[in-house]
């Protein structure tokens, strides 16, 4: 017999005692890709001596059944050659190797996993195999009965292989998509918006991506930031604002007010650029005509109107009640809500209120929120009469209290502000009938303060909250 042995280059050692070994039976065999001929083109001559061949010996390593190997390109011509393993093809286990990993054609015909002499047993089932052709010859009348038979597993296999691919396909497509969402959803929303652009041209059908690429172009506006100075809003919104217009003709319902929302928004942020752009306003109302609670029209709307006006009139702070009031984008609507407060002075107690709020509805700020809030919500606050009144007329005293003890709980303070949060904790405790107990803490810090030499607005203030305190206000 003419004898092909496809092994893994490492067990080179192994298949040259295999060759000698069959040779010495009688064996025509060829093991050694170095027999090919010098400037043969590799797998046409790869195909001329299995197409030669009357067998292949298949020695199965987890090397060999590895993506990409050489075996495994052989092993291919052979399966191209006889489509039936059966009589011609002969695997044999030299490693361990996971049965799953071994391909589905080889499963076909029995895997000889010797236990003792490899070399020897696999002579042994050669000679067996060679034993078995003259059945396979008095067979032959039934064979020819059975290629219509063949003829259809064929096509059948045919029809596998077509579905395997189409299956591969979409596979592929779900892990491009995956990983544009990924990419826009860890903030690389640049990165995102790219990987989108070439699933869209290649998939300008595919409803999921175009779903997802609105998504993330609508994240990538409420969370656009300019990060040098060649950079503008107007250049990022460009990249963005026709996909959302064109999502909008197809939109109904809530997706259709998301994104008039979001164009709204880009509006806003080509104004920041300083150059004329659309009016926000309509898109925001157009967005509450179809859908009256939309998250994004509530928010956007009250940021817009504080951003213009520079106050938080009635107006604004009911849009951003309602925004409030949505279960989507809790943390989104928050972060707004607080960048509105920071943005002047006399909107910080409105931060105040909205930290009470989150710990109502058992919310956690982030520790960039918590800081500002101690720094300009509470802490900028208590320095003047009439910004504590501001405070007040926002917070009941006990919910200012127990907000206070919920960011900032008792000896938490850090070192350079733990005078003032003696300040705070026995001005509240003053507030809500602790009257007695809060003055004896202040005259305690002014002791203290004027022991450690302390000048300036924090013994200032004690003085007046003492004072305040002693004309029973």
């Amino acid at each position: 017999m003419k004898i092909f042995v496809s092994y893994p280059s490492e067990l080179h050692d192994l298949a040259d005692r295999l060759r000698l070994a069959l040779e010495g039976e009688g064996h025509e065999v060829f093991t050694d890709r170095a027999e090919l001929k010098e400037g043969e083109p590799f797998h046409a001559a790869l195909r001329e001596a299995i197409d030669d061949a009357d067998a292949l010996v298949f020695v199965v390593t987890p090397q060999s059944v590895a993506p990409g190997s050489y075996a495994l390109s052989e092993l291919d011509l052979a399966e191209r050659r006889w489509r039936v393993p059966g009589g011609r093809v002969l695997p044999v286990m030299a490693e361990p190797t996971p049965l799953s990993a071994i391909p589905a054609y080889l499963r076909q015909v029995t895997l000889l996993q010797p236990r003792g002499d490899l070399v020897a047993e696999t002579v042994a089932a050669v000679a067996r195999m060679r034993r078995g052709w003259p059945l396979a010859a008095w067979l032959g009348v039934a064979l020819a009965l059975l290629l219509l038979a063949g003829a259809a597993a064929w096509a059948w296999q045919r029809h596998e292989q077509q579905l395997a691919r189409e299956q591969a396909q979409r596979e592929r497509a779900a892990a491009e998509l995956s990983a544009a969402v990924q990419l826009c959803g860890s903030g690389s929303h640049a990165v995102g918006w790219d990987q989108f652009a070439l699933i869209a041209a290649a998939r300008p059908d595919d409803e999921a991506a175009r779903q997802a690429r609105e998504d993330c172009g609508m994240a990538w506006l409420r969370e656009m930031r300019i990060v040098s100075e060649k950079e503008t809003f107007s250049a990022l919104v460009a990249k963005v604002q026709p996909v959302l217009a064109q999502g909008l003709a197809r939109a109904t319902g809530v997706r259709r007010a998301d994104l008039r929302a979001h164009l709204g928004w880009a509006e806003f942020l080509r104004s920041r650029d300083g150059i004329a752009a659309g009016d926000p306003k309509a898109q925001y109302e157009a967005a509450l005509a179809d859908d009256p609670g939309n998250v994004y029209a509530h928010a956007m709307w009250a940021h817009y109107r504080v951003w213009t006006s520079g106050r938080l009139d009635a107006e604004a702070e009911q849009h951003y009640t309602a925004a409030a009031r949505s279960p989507r984008e809790r943390a989104w609507v928050r972060s707004l809500q607080l960048s509105s407060a920071w943005q002047h002075g006399g909107l910080y107690s409105y931060a105040a209120s909205i930290a009470d709020d989150m710990r109502r509805q058992g919310e956690t700020p982030s520790a960039a929120q918590g800081a500002r809030l101690r720094s300009y919500g509470f802490d900028a606050q208590v320095w003047s009469a009439r910004d504590r009144a501001g405070l007040l007329e926002r917070l009941s005293p006990a919910d200012l209290q127990a907000t206070y003890d919920w960011l900032f709980p008792a000896g938490s303070a850090a070192p350079e502000r733990a005078a003032l949060d003696r300040l705070w904790r026995a001005w509240l405790a003053a507030l809500n009938g602790q009257r007695e107990a809060g003055r004896r803490e202040l005259e305690a810090l002014r002791q203290q303060l004027l022991a450690e030499r302390v000048e300036g607005r924090l013994p200032r203030t004690v003085d007046d909250l003492l004072a305040e305190l002693r004309r029973g206000a």
